[in-house]
């Protein structure tokens, strides 16, 4: 009974993980400096005026169904993690190819697919 209840649970633990959204990879430079992380995180469109100095690149590749602002919370929280004042992003978004199926209980054929798939690449920075 008790090995029955360990392969539900490893298999239900498999099945969550595979269905868990992609999380954004952080690359830093070789001997970046680190920095304590920071709770007010700027998402900018460009460069600012200021100065400053880049301390990481974080890419989200999104997923078919992802919500836009939940990726941009989650490249919003790797940067505070990072100890970043801002993210400069860019725009990476694509959409899905699209698929002609037939649907059974109508006998036509519909179009499925073709959403945006939401995906940002962005610039950590510490302002000086």
């Amino acid at each position: 009974m008790i090995q029955r209840r360990c392969r539900l649970a490893l298999c239900a633990a498999v099945l969550a993980a595979g269905c868990a959204a992609p999380q954004p990879e952080v690359i830093r430079p070789a001997g970046a400096p680190t920095y304590s992380p920071t709770v007010n995180v700027e998402l900018l469109e460009q460069a600012p005026a200021r100065a400053y100095t880049e301390i990481g690149v974080i890419e989200s590749p999104g997923e078919p169904g992802a919500v836009r602002a939940q990726v941009l919370a989650q490249i919003r929280e790797k940067a505070a993690q990072l100890g970043a004042d801002a993210v400069i992003l860019t725009d990476q978004s694509r959409r899905a190819p699209t698929t002609q199926r037939m649907n059974p209980t109508t006998g036509y054929y519909e179009t499925v697919g073709g959403q945006v798939i939401p995906a940002y690449k962005g610039i950590a920075i510490k302002y000086r």
